[in-house]
């Protein structure tokens, strides 16, 4: 479909990029695993600023549903005993199982996810900017429930947020809370969800390229609690385009052929994509149909006055004085264009629905908000573990059943130049980036995909190991980076750390790190038995702390020292270069950084050096500076910068 796009131009350095795009697609595997390509394409920032918008507790007990197999009444009863909302549907529809019921079976899971889950439950986390989707675990999340413990989710994926410009959303699966209100004996449910270093650290896709999500934290409000139901939470307006539709075959036929462009054809001028903190269904289990914008949405314009005018039909143009016409074509990003429109309509039920658009960019420039009133005569809506359209049928589920949306309002974002849109794919595997930055590094090829509408292009990109990419942003040279003198903090750095891996999981430790010095020096590591950098004399057998007699020697002695391949490394002065090693689980690997001329080791551990400083210092989750001077010389640690990432 993408070449079809008349505002779209491709370039020959675009081959590459549409043939990994295409193999992608063309996954047929089925599973969320399949989503986890370093694919984020024409992709949505939906604020100025990285973060999480919401975590809200998403629903109880619908995720591994054991022998709900199919349609028929016994499924339906094994539902209702399970306490999972069924559908009553007209059977001569012949509608898919996700028509009748919003929880998915044992088997499912185990199919999709490759765990075993008995009735977990969802929490969706709303970032702001998409996230990258090579680094996404359960394990970059910390989940604290009101009872005060902390707990990972058993699953983190993108699923059903598949397309490749739709993965700002992850959606985690575990044991979060049950279903009663706050303050009820036995109440228990998340409070707050923050994102942690799991040696991966997880990233999100800024203007400029990757950021840091480590630190990021939201409060989690409760869906079983009056007032809380799904909502939006953006809106944001562009020019229509098929760039980033689509995703793997193998996960949602429903995400493919479902864009504005796929439903109402040429007309198609504009898109108004609504980001929600959850899906929204009129029940909790049916879904929203390309027909129903004047079922749930009214738009806000302001006229040459400023006066209020609304917009509340489709079809209908709505002329704004000498600005000219808007008409509201409907909705898109629901099913596949062509599906029969009645009660068995299933659509992707992602965090996305687009508000197609057509009339004159002055008109359409003049749009402001979006409003939910979700009562009178607008439907309001639940996210998935509402009560379905039939909750006091003979043999239902007894409840209770997540709340429905509450009236509010969302300012619209104008972004008809494209510059809150961000691409970076990775065709050739992970691109080398500057270590103190995190950016980057590569040489530009040349345009590879232009926009002849909004003005936005893609660039071709190559990185000094040879690795293509393609970016909406510039990527950097690979000269090191050179710091400011005098740095004072010094807070500690983290350690290349296998212990919460799975015994038997060997880690490749991949990473860069850049020289900004006149002396050479090698970096290596060693085995330390915790963070404080206690390290087994091969002598004695005793545990020694830096700082101790013999730290030093039992720290470089080849019993604790690192012997992998690629576990010493030595660069050339202003140099940025790739690095990995192999790592077994149940490690925890400390660095130290020899000089050739004075032969002279410093230490991540202050105490443990001759001079007692500190020579390490922490530029961030997994990046950690040096400073090569005896006596901490001129402070500016980067006489060597290192940054790394744990790849299973």
């Amino acid at each position: 479909m993408e070449q079809l796009q008349v505002s779209l131009n491709y370039t020959p350095l675009a081959d590459p990029l549409l043939a990994f795009v295409s193999r992608s697609r063309l996954d047929l595997s089925g599973t969320a695993a399949s989503l986890l390509t370093p694919i984020n394409y024409n992709a949505d920032l939906f604020a100025t600023r990285p973060q999480i918008i919401t975590a809200n507790y998403g629903f109880d007990g619908y995720m591994g549903i054991p022998g709900m197999n199919g349609t028929d009444a016994q499924s339906q009863a094994i539902a209702s005993a399970y306490n999972v909302a069924w559908e009553t549907l007209d059977p001569s529809l012949g509608a898919v199982q996700r028509a009748y019921t919003s929880a998915v079976s044992t088997d499912n899971m185990t199919a999709v996810y490759g765990v075993n889950l008995l009735q977990a439950d969802t929490i969706p986390v709303v970032f702001s900017y998409p996230v990258l989707p090579t680094r996404v675990s359960g394990s970059d999340f910390a989940v604290t429930l009101s009872d005060g413990k902390v707990v990972t989710p058993d699953v983190a994926a993108f699923l059903p947020n598949l397309e490749f410009n739709e993965r700002q959303t992850v959606v985690l699966a575990g044991s979060f809370g049950n279903r009663l209100r706050p303050g009820e004996a036995g109440a228990f449910y998340p409070t707050s969800l923050t994102v942690v270093n799991d040696g991966s650290p997880l990233e999100v896709l800024g203007p400029g390229g990757p950021v840091s999500a480590v630190g990021f934290s939201v409060a989690s409000a409760n869906s079983y609690v009056t007032g809380n139901g799904p909502k939006l939470v953006a809106a944001k307006l562009n020019h229509i385009s098929t760039l980033g539709e689509g995703g793997p075959l193998g996960v949602g036929l429903t995400s493919q052929n479902n864009s504005g462009s796929d439903l109402y054809g040429s007309r198609a001028q504009y898109r108004l994509r609504l980001y929600t903190s959850a899906g929204f269904s009129p029940d909790g289990i049916a879904s929203l149909l390309p027909t129903e914008f004047s079922r749930y949405f009214i738009l806000q314009a302001r006229d040459a006055l400023g006066g209020l005018i609304e917009i509340t039909q489709t079809g209908v143009p709505v002329t704004l004085g000498s600005f000219g016409t808007i008409t509201v074509l409907g909705l898109a990003d629901l099913s596949q264009a062509g599906a029969a429109i009645n009660a068995g309509y299933v659509e992707d039920h992602d965090n996305y629905y687009d508000v197609i658009l057509e009339g004159d960019q002055a008109a359409i420039s003049r749009l402001t908000a979006v409003r939910m009133p979700s009562s009178g005569q607008y439907q309001a809506v639940y996210n998935p573990g509402g009560p379905g359209n039939d909750p006091s049928a003979p043999g239902a589920a007894p409840g209770p059943f997540t709340v429905p949306s509450a009236d509010h309002t969302v300012t619209i974002t104008n972004d008809l130049n494209a510059a809150a849109q961000v691409t970076l794919v990775e065709v050739d595997g992970p691109v080398l980036r500057n270590p103190w930055s995190n950016q980057l590094i590569g040489s530009r090829l040349g345009v590879a995909v232009s926009d002849t509408v909004s003005g936005q292009t893609i660039d071709a990109y190559q990185d000094p190991q040879g690795r293509r990419f393609y970016a909406s942003f510039a990527a950097t040279s690979s000269r090191a980076s050179t710091l400011p003198v005098d740095q004072t903090a010094n807070p500690a750095i983290d350690l290349i750390n296998t212990t919460r891996l799975a015994a038997g999981t060997t880690a490749s430790v991949q990473g860069s790190l850049s020289r900004s010095a006149s002396f050479d020096a090698t970096l290596e590591f060693y085995s330390v038995a915790d963070t404080t950098g206690a390290v087994r004399d091969p002598l004695s057998g005793l545990l020694l702390q830096p700082g101790d007699p013999g730290y030093s020697v039992a720290a470089r002695n080849p019993v604790n020292r690192l012997s992998a391949a690629g576990g010493s490394l030595q660069i050339a002065n202003l140099e940025v270069l790739p690095f990995n090693f192999s790592l077994a689980a149940g490690q925890i690997l400390a660095p130290m950084l020899t000089l050739h001329g004075s032969g002279e080791t410093y230490f991540a551990f202050a105490a443990a050096n001759g001079d007692g400083g500190a020579h390490f210092t922490s530029f961030g989750p997994n990046a950690w500076g040096i400073e090569d001077q005896r006596g901490l010389g001129d402070r500016d640690y980067d006489d060597c910068i290192v940054r790394f990432a744990l790849v299973i």
